[in-house]
């Protein structure tokens, strides 16, 4: 694989970064290292928030927010038309807010193929993505610096998408039925890139979120999937930062996840590659047995250690930013995690845990 200091991609994403953490005047020294980081760096996530919630987040000081966009919820007919309901709840309220929306661009319509419990199955025709592709171009005709939307809601702040996050822990069979495929993964990358960029040039294009250790035979390991990924000859040249989703007991097993896939993406020829932090979290409550929950003090103590972690090495690991999981804890049962429902910053009743105020201190330095 060739550098991706050769690639337009790799190459203008380290060039912004590096320039943004210039004018932002940050020392070297671990001291200083959380100081000034840019607006945008902390982002969070909340499991289908209400108005109310947004305006919460966006006064806990994230400066983005990470928006599901359903491809089923908006098209649901082979070239048919789009309703940007959905996206455009997520879009506005986090820009009313101060928060600029990171899309996370998924899903499985039906003329795709038909609704399966067991999870999404990707793109994988000539004609599923070319619809996928026209998708795409879409949102970045409407959501993107080059878009319409911000003119039609003057209201809001005026904070369209720059990064687009394709697909989401694609490495899980439950999300790439019948089993992880990078090879066809990587069609879908590449058709999402000509989609945005089609439209936006400079838009940056985020692999999904890649979980370290999934635990069945049909999923594959994070630094695995990647490799393989980069096995599809100038795939590099389709996107500008890989992504991990690093769960575990503790800011170790973090560690761990990142160096893993910033090791994989060296070994390729790609080692000044992007990296974004898609989901961090740990639960209050939840399972004993499971190892991401840690109690009140715990999960305060592992977000503040790991967000302190990723703003001290945002330069050294090319960080574009890490999102939260989650903002409000929630219902058990809506997702197949068993941990999850008690990874919120704040009880389902909105009463704030310790690790809100943790994360506020790490943002607010």
């Amino acid at each position: 694989m060739s550098s991706s200091s050769q690639s337009p991609r790799g190459h203008r994403f380290r060039i912004a970064l590096i320039c943004c953490l210039a004018t932002l005047g940050l020392a070297a020294g671990a001291a200083t290292a959380t100081a000034k980081v840019p607006s945008d760096f902390f982002g969070i996530f909340a499991e289908a928030p209400s108005k109310g919630e947004f305006k919460d987040m966006g006064k806990a000081g994230f400066g983005t927010y990470r928006v599901p966009v359903n491809w089923a919820s908006i098209q649901k007919t082979k070239n048919g038309d789009y309703d940007f309901s959905q996206s455009d709840y997520g879009v506005y309220y986090a820009a009313k807010h101060h928060m600029r929306a990171v899309p996370v661009v998924y899903g499985t319509p039906r003329f795709i193929h038909k609704s399966s419990s067991k999870g999404l199955y990707g793109p994988t025709s000539k004609s599923d993505l070319k619809e996928w592709q026209q998708f795409c171009e879409a949102l970045a005709k409407r959501y993107s610096p080059q878009g319409y939307y911000f003119n039609v809601f003057p209201e809001i702040d005026r904070l369209p998408v720059k990064n687009w996050i394709v697909w989401n822990e694609q490495n899980s069979k439950n999300n790439w039925l019948p089993k992880a495929d990078p090879s066809e993964y990587a069609k879908a990358v590449v058709k999402a890139d000509k989609g945005f960029s089609s439209v936006d040039p400079k838009a940056g294009i985020v692999l999904g979120g890649m979980y370290g250790f999934p635990r069945d035979s049909k999923s594959m390991k994070a630094d695995k999937f990647l490799a393989k990924l980069y096995r599809t000859k100038g795939i590099e040249k389709h996107f500008d930062a890989v992504n991990s989703h690093p769960y575990g007991h503790d800011v170790g097993d973090v560690k761990k996840q990142i160096g893993d896939l910033r090791s994989t993406a060296k070994k390729a020829g790609d080692g000044n590659v992007g990296l974004y932090v898609g989901e961090l979290g740990w639960a209050s409550s939840g399972p004993s047995k499971s190892e991401s929950v840690v109690g009140k003090q715990g999960q305060a103590k592992r977000l503040r250690d790991g967000l302190k972690l990723l703003a001290r090495k945002r330069k050294a690991w090319n960080v574009g930013g890490v999102f939260v999981y989650t903002w409000k804890d929630f219902q058990a049962g809506q997702l197949a995690c068993l941990w999850c429902p008690g990874a919120g910053l704040v009880t389902k009743s909105g009463k704030a845990k310790p690790a809100l105020h943790a994360v506020e201190k790490v943002i607010k330095k």
